[in-house]
């Protein structure tokens, strides 16, 4: 009953349910059973009525804690609910009818509190969930037809008017509207949307009208990924709380002992049942999953996706931090600065034409500029076969039958700008120059990293030397790694030994980097898909800023069930030394018991206040 009430994957409202109201009937029939203490039953003296009602209590709310534990028993699990039934039986055998009683009822419904306060630490789920709309509009045959969205296919044309919400992941074919997306990326302030853009579920159209080609449907949505592995991620345990789980193996028989020392001590039964009142260490228990829950959570409310609550306490512990660039620090879009052709009879559109069609198929940002600019000069883009990606070098294929290549390049590299050289049958044809721009809050991300205790901070690229130096100058990074494979990214990561590493880039060609790293951050608003695939932590809105609150989170989230297990271990030793004293009533423990509880789960909920406080003063 007490465990189960301590249960975190329980969404419902606490106090309107069968439970809060059974528990309420029975903590009633206490004071009632006082206006009946002077009568008794005829021709049965020696029974009171009072008695009577207080055994009805005990039925209601005592009785079922008594059935868990029997049922954790057999289930050969240990069970909280063990060391309770035992005293509210012991209470009942002693003839303390009022005892077994009372504590019956405070211990139900401190958990109830427990589980109500727990769940406000870890809405994140069912406002997700409530967002993703039940129906849609489908267009068929040119009318509009209402269908549940489980009925909803890859390819069919749905309808989204002013105030819906758009029901599956999809490409807008006609129409524009604005579209507050902070459901998934945290930001809200609404974006345009027009034909060709990708749109989410469970983003709103807060103005406008448009068409949408269904692409990912339920669990396969963006979102529909989120609501799972956030789900998932509640449900993991960090490093921090696994001295609670080996403490749950032994502290049932150290209580009981405890307790029966202590009746062959003193021979008062009435302190032997308050040992066993005040040994249950719920609150011990809660520390962990409350705490992790309500990080988790927090960071879902900023546009931050966390696979686990070990990854946050990994950044909290983490001594170094390494970025990709382009994506990462940059903007991600980098614009075509200048167009060199290399042979007699090429000129620059056919040279950009030629190169669009091998990067049309590639979602990089170097890719995405040189797309953009045969779109900007309105470029007829031809098809391209047997493409192959050469990860940190380039790309090969063919179009219109021949071969073409492009590769890094350092020409004109000394500048500043990221070149790539275009081959055409083997042969040099020109080459594209292009740059990026550092995000704006990248500077004033690394001084804050650096004002947390971040020792090392290093950036891994496979761009040119001068364009990754020129970066890292700009923005306050020392260690520079340029002309990197993903494989020598890899090494570089496993090769560190300094503690902790978090590993930041952009989830797509950075896969391998992110895997290796204690914990990997994507960038998660380009290429959503690869990000929630591959990397620990996503942050959906790319806010780089927010690497610092993670690594606030982080500390926070650690300290915090540090604290919680200090504070449940004090409480649980003094409420065990008291009762055995008989400083403690069997009620008054069930009472003290239940406000460490309540004082942890309180802590634990309010680690998101506390992260953001820590951040102040920075």
């Amino acid at each position: 009953m007490i465990r189960r009430h301590a249960n975190l994957n329980v969404y419902k409202e606490i106090f309107s349910s069968k439970d809060f109201i059974r528990t309420a009937v029975g903590a009633f029939l206490i004071p009632g059973a006082y206006l009946a203490k002077d009568i008794y039953l005829q021709p049965l003296p020696a029974v009171s009525v009072m008695d009577m009602i207080l055994m009805i209590s005990i039925l209601i709310n005592g009785v079922p804690i008594i059935i868990e534990a029997v049922k954790g028993i057999a289930q050969r699990q240990v069970n909280v609910d063990e060391l309770v039934s035992i005293a509210i039986v012991a209470c009942i055998v002693t003839g303390n009818f009022l005892e077994a009683a009372v504590v019956s009822s405070i211990m139900v419904a401190g958990a109830l509190v427990e589980e109500a306060v727990s769940d406000s630490a870890r809405n994140a789920i069912e406002s997700l969930v409530q967002m993703t709309p039940d129906t849609a509009l489908l267009e068929k045959n040119g009318e509009e037809v209402t269908v549940t969205v489980s009925q909803i296919a890859r390819g069919d044309i749905l309808l989204v008017k002013t105030g819906g919400v758009i029901p599956v992941d999809g490409t807008v074919t006609d129409g524009a509207c604005a579209v507050d997306e902070s459901a998934v990326t945290g930001e809200s302030v609404p974006k345009p949307k027009a034909p060709g853009d990708e749109v989410w579920a469970g983003t709103l159209n807060t103005d406008g009208f448009i068409r949408v080609r269904a692409e990912r449907v339920g669990r396969d949505s963006t979102m529909g990924k989120i609501i799972s592995m956030v789900t998932a991620a509640e449900q993991s345990k960090v490093q921090s709380a696994k001295i609670v789980d080996r403490y749950a193996g032994w502290f049932t028989p150290v209580i009981l002992s405890c307790a029966l020392l202590t009746f062959i001590i003193t021979r008062d039964i009435e302190r032997a049942i308050t040992v066993l009142i005040v040994g249950c260490p719920c609150s011990f228990i809660l520390a962990g999953p409350v705490a992790t829950v309500s990080a988790i959570g927090n960071a879902s409310r900023h546009g931050i996706l966390v696979k686990g609550g070990i990854y946050l306490e990994n950044m909290g512990k983490a001594l170094g931090i390494f970025f990709d660039k382009t994506g990462t620090l940059t903007s991600g879009e980098p614009a075509v600065k200048e167009v060199v052709c290399a042979q007699a009879g090429m000129n620059k559109k056919n040279l950009i034409r030629i190169a669009g069609a091998l990067e049309l198929k590639m979602n990089h940002p170097l890719a995405r500029a040189i797309v953009q600019k045969a779109r900007d000069w309105e470029l007829n883009i031809p098809d391209a076969r047997d493409i192959i990606n050469i990860p940190g070098r380039g790309i090969r294929g063919n179009v219109a039958g021949q071969a073409v290549e492009i590769m890094a390049s350092d020409k004109f590299s000394d500048n500043g700008y990221t070149c790539v050289e275009i081959r055409i049958d083997q042969q040099t044809a020109g080459w594209i120059y292009m740059q990026d721009q550092p995000r704006t809050a990248a500077a004033k991300v690394i001084r804050q990293l650096k004002s947390q205790g971040i020792k090392d901070l290093a950036v891994l690229s496979g761009d040119q030397d001068a364009p990754v130096k020129m970066l890292c100058d700009q923005i306050g990074i020392d260690t520079v790694w340029a002309r990197q494979s993903p494989a020598d990214k890899l090494r570089l990561i496993q090769g560190y030994d300094r503690g902790m590493l978090v590993y930041v880039g952009d989830g797509v060609n950075d896969a391998p980097a992110l895997k290796a790293a204690d914990t990997g951050i994507a960038m998660g608003l380009n290429g959503s898909d690869a990000a929630l695939d591959t990397a620990d932590i996503v942050l959906m809105n790319d806010r780089l800023e927010n690497l610092v609150y993670l690594f606030s989170l982080g500390r926070t989230l650690r300290r915090t069930i540090q604290i919680c297990i200090a504070v449940s271990f004090l409480i649980n030793l003094g409420s065990v030394i008291s009762g055995s004293m008989g400083w403690l009533t069997p009620v008054w423990g069930a009472v003290t018991h239940n406000a460490g509880s309540l004082i942890v789960v309180g802590l634990s909920a309010s680690i998101g206040y506390f992260a953001k406080k820590n951040l102040d003063g920075l």
